[in-house]
């Protein structure tokens, strides 16, 4: 039987045509014609030397521990069927050849998964690889995850550099590198030509494969990404192929994942790309190359989205595009790009961001966003709108971005407070409002906003400090509404114990209000107050379907209320109380 099987790999280097080689010691075996092979050693106990020409390997070598074997320029060896290269603990490997002679680790065969690859595990003394032909490995009968080069370990790591390697007619992938290995050089490399892929890399170590090296040509050109979290900082280039993820993917600490211009991520089902701690994303594209995150499937929901959760100032989406995301499978208010967080805040930079076809929102902004930069952006053919908002932060988003397109072309306002003096900006879509809004400051509606208000909300002015200022032209007045088209929709606008200055309506239209009886209001608008007084004027607006009178103002109001137009007020139109 060994004769026989002698016999069949013989036939076979003849084949391969491993050329003449250097004189060794063993006798070699006669491969054909012009053709001899030297026996490679089945073990090799001390630093080890195999020099130029063809070397046949019938058995996996055992190798001595902290042994170094080195593979000289034009070494080829011819690895027979379910063996392997195996090196760890202590042992090296050096295999240094030149472009013009190469070092050849291939197969007896000329078939994928012939032998099982070069194997490094749990080394502790650095190896090396350049220029080196790795090919017709990646055996993945025992091995689902095999590859032509694999660099697995345990909790001692493992370390190689690798240049100017081809790893090609892989069974499995064509590299495969643990989250613990240590590669301090990768470039000029290639791999091709691979069942399963160029690369299968663990989330910490992904940032190692460089846009020098070439990853096309496979049965699958995306380098499979094994996520989970990312604890040191790393940069991703542009590969030419996409990086699939396989898992949710959490950047952790202090690490940074910095994104460069062209990257393309997929994301799996219901997984998500997290930014906590003090962590960041810096993902910038340019608008030739962005950086896209898409999902397995082209559907919408097909990902969870991407969570900002940190106060990092770096935090930057620019010349990105973020798609098919938003599950809401288990968030009804999921969105493609959620910003959201404690007290402790969050940052994010949002520069020409494209977000699409989410199954929620476009965007998510908690209250305690801090948004340096928000220009160019498009949300667009999402189910839900174009963003969910905190009504803190409204005034972030800018007139030169695009709300539209959207399954609903409404801003969703999650209202409480306005904090700071803000202006609320035109932004082709209205707001809607589904809670009571209390400005703490001057809050100012620019000319042509809408506001649509949910059932039992209102606004709610209080205080000499704070003030409304909703002031229109007249091609450009300012809408107060009711999502739903009945008088008394929504309770109101109240004014008490304010005296600012800046408390005004003018060329507004103020409709399908005045639904607060429960809460004792007698007006759409309302002023109240005791001895302290209350200012507000109401002039050249449309005041109409009110479920109470159109405008009540208390004695101790002080303002104009003129130039107004009524029209169906349950109670009546304008009343002062003397």
């Amino acid at each position: 039987m060994f004769r026989l099987r002698r016999l069949m790999v013989l036939m076979a280097v003849a084949g391969v045509g491993c050329g003449p080689v250097q004189p060794t010691t063993d006798a070699g075996i006669d491969a054909g014609p012009g053709v001899l092979c030297a026996n490679f050693p089945e073990r090799i106990d001390a630093n080890y030397t195999a020099g130029k020409g063809c070397w046949l390997v019938l058995k996996t070598p055992t190798i001595a521990a902290g042994v170094t074997l080195t593979l000289a320029p034009g070494a080829k060896l011819v690895f027979s069927s379910e063996t392997a290269l195996l090196i760890e603990a202590a042992q090296s490997l050096q295999a240094i050849g030149t472009q013009d002679e190469p070092i050849i680790l291939t197969g007896a065969l000329p078939v994928r998964g012939h032998w099982r690859g070069l194997k490094l595990t749990g080394t502790t003394v650095p190896s090396q690889l350049d220029y080196v032909i790795v090919e017709y490995g990646g055996d993945t009968k025992a091995d689902n995850d095999a590859a032509a080069v694999k660099l697995f370990a345990d909790s001692r790591g493992v370390r190689a550099s690798i240049s100017h390697t081809t790893m090609r007619e892989s069974e499995g992938y064509g590299l495969y590198l643990a989250g613990s290995a240590v590669v301090p050089t990768f470039t000029g490399n290639i791999m091709t030509k691979n069942t399963l892929g160029p690369a299968n890399v663990d989330a910490e170590v992904a940032g190692r494969l460089d846009s020098t090296s070439t990853f096309t040509g496979n049965d699958k050109d995306e380098v499979v990404v094994r996520s989970y979290r990312l604890e040191a900082s790393a940069t991703w280039d542009d590969l030419g192929v996409p990086y699939h993820l396989k898992a949710d993917l959490g950047s952790i600490g202090s690490a940074t994942l910095t994104l460069k211009a062209g990257v393309r991520i997929i994301m799996p089902p219901e997984a998500a790309l997290t930014i906590s701690g003090t962590a960041s994303l810096i993902a910038e594209g340019t608008a030739d190359k962005p950086v896209v995150f898409t999902g397995e499937t082209q559907t919408r929901g097909a990902w969870e989205g991407i969570a900002i959760d940190t106060n990092n100032t770096s935090n930057l989406l620019r010349y990105t595009i973020v798609e098919y995301a938003g599950n809401t499978s288990s968030n009804a208010n999921a969105a493609g790009v959620l910003a959201t967080a404690d007290s402790s805040g969050v940052q994010l930079k949002l520069d020409h961001l494209t977000v699409r076809q989410s199954q929620g929102w476009g965007l998510r902004l908690g209250g305690s966003a801090i948004v340096p930069v928000f220009t160019g952006n498009v949300f667009t053919q999402n189910a839900l709108g174009p963003a969910m908002v905190d009504s803190n932060v409204a005034h972030l988003l800018s007139t030169d971005s695009t709300y539209t397109g959207n399954d609903v072309d409404k801003m969703r306002i999650d209202a409480q407070w306005v904090s700071s003096t803000v202006t609320w900006r035109a932004i082709g879509v209205p707001y809607v409002i589904d809670s009571i809004v209390r400005p703490q400051a001057v809050w100012t509606l620019e000319p042509g906003v809408t506001l649509e208000m949910m059932p039992m909300t209102s606004i709610r002015v209080n205080g000499d400090e704070v003030g409304f200022h909703a002031v229109g032209t007249a091609l450009k007045p300012i809408t107060i509404t009711g999502v739903n088209k009945t008088p008394g929709s929504w309770d109101g606008i109240d004014f008490d114990t304010t005296l600012n200055a800046a408390n005004a309506l003018e060329h507004c239209v103020v409709e399908y209000g005045g639904g607060a009886t429960r809460l004792g209001w007698r007006g759409m608008i309302f002023a109240h107050a005791d001895s302290h007084g209350v200012r507000v004027s109401v002039t050249n607006s449309t005041i109409q379907h009110s479920g109470l009178w159109g405008i009540y103002m208390g004695g101790s109001q002080v303002g104009a209320v003129t130039g107004n137009t009524y029209a169906d007020n349950a109670m009546g139109d304008f009343f002062h109380e003397p």
